[in-house]
């Protein structure tokens, strides 16, 4: 399937927002003066919203007809875990390896104590991206939980025939919505239970039910949807901003940047389909975002590394040197990121669709059944 250039973009966008609300934290902490990115910059973290509608449209677009059968379902499942996996571990490994020169044992030993979780608990589930009282040890992992999860259960969505798969995620987001008066999730999936029922699942259903909309030929709206969209985002903005309850965070942005990127996501690849669009996408922004998932895995260790080395022997120079550092500690990390891409994300890729093709290849025909 063609790929589409205004999903390679809005990745890009996401990746680069999460990076630049983690930019002025780093900053901040380390430049010992006024950053020179203010606080509104923390609305970044708004990209990883952003991720989970793009992910959800993703899935439907390019497995909501596959044919109903548990090999198809485990085809699937295994083409989104070597996505996910291999690229975590690598960053998961520098992190742990960072702890051990650190603190000479591969966990944060001080952040474990007071949610009484042991290293060794903390590691293996880390690694396979389990849901416990503490953050992942790269602690983005989190959100690769949530992607985990929806990899999954739509897997089992994959299992019905193609006229009920709608109909199942309608449902789906019906029992999450009605699980949120319960108060079972608060800020952070910690167990099984609050990642079946964190609200920002909706984000990824959004995302499908945008593919499937387009899917069905129905792309008249999207110069109305455009518009919306920019309107919804100042919204989610203004929004968010003045929350006070944490707990209640999950819920809000997933009902305010949801639907927000969601009529953007709509407005972007219809225009795509229907030609209007290709010019005006820089082809840069679908570079970075081929290299999004590294990026977003690596931004932290990198500004974080650079931020350590550059501000005790430049912290005298003032606005230059928070200049300085903001423009080169940003280019190393997109150079981490294509290095990361090229070198290790495409080639597993490359492995694991001729491993997939071989099992295709070599398995019998399954019957077709009408949806």
């Amino acid at each position: 399937m063609k790929q589409l250039r205004s999903i390679q973009a809005l990745r890009a966008i996401a990746a680069l927002a999460v990076m630049c609300a983690h930019l002025h934290g780093i900053e901040a902490r380390h430049s010992g003066e006024s950053p020179l990115l203010s606080a509104a910059w923390i609305a970044g973290v708004s990209g990883v919203d952003l991720f989970f509608v793009i992910s959800g449209f993703v899935m439907v677009w390019v497995a909501g007809d596959t044919t109903p059968g548990w090999r198809q379902s485990a085809s699937f499942l295994f083409a989104r875990a070597t996505r996910i996996y291999p690229l975590w571990w690598l960053f998961a490994l520098a992190m742990a390896g960072y702890f051990i020169l650190s603190y000479g044992v591969p966990w944060d030993a001080e952040k474990l104590a007071p949610v009484n979780v042991s290293g060794i608990e903390h590691l293996w589930k880390s690694f396979l991206l389990v849901p416990h009282a503490a953050f992942p040890i790269l602690p983005l992992g989190w959100t690769l939980m949530h992607e985990m999860y929806f990899y999954l259960a739509f897997a089992l969505v994959l299992l019905l025939p193609q006229r009920f798969r709608l109909p199942a995620c309608v449902i789906w987001g019906l029992v999450i919505v009605a699980s949120l008066s319960t108060g079972m999730t608060g800020f952070y999936a910690d167990s099984i239970v609050s990642l079946l029922l964190f609200p920002m699942t909706l984000e990824f259903l959004m995302g499908a039910g945008v593919a499937w909309l387009i899917k069905s030929g129905e792309t008249r709206f999207a110069w109305i949807a455009l518009p919306s969209s920019l309107f919804g985002l100042v919204w989610a903005y203004l929004t968010v901003n003045f929350l006070d309850t944490a707990a209640l965070l999950p819920t809000l942005r997933t009902f305010t940047y949801g639907p927000a990127f969601a009529f953007l996501l709509y407005a972007l690849v219809s225009l795509e389909l229907s030609g209007k669009l290709d010019r005006l996408i820089p082809q840069a922004l679908v570079h970075i975002g081929d290299w999004s998932y590294s990026l977003y895995l690596c931004h932290i260790l990198v500004i974080s590394a650079f931020a350590r080395v550059f501000f005790p022997a430049f912290s005298a120079a003032g606005f230059v040197d928070n200049a300085a550092f903001l423009i080169l500690s940003s280019g190393a990390a997109l150079a981490v990121s294509w290095v990361s891409y090229t070198w290790f994300e495409r080639p597993i890729l490359g492995a694991t669709r001729r491993v997939r093709r071989s099992w295709s290849a070599n398995s019998p025909p399954t019957p077709i059944k009408h949806a």
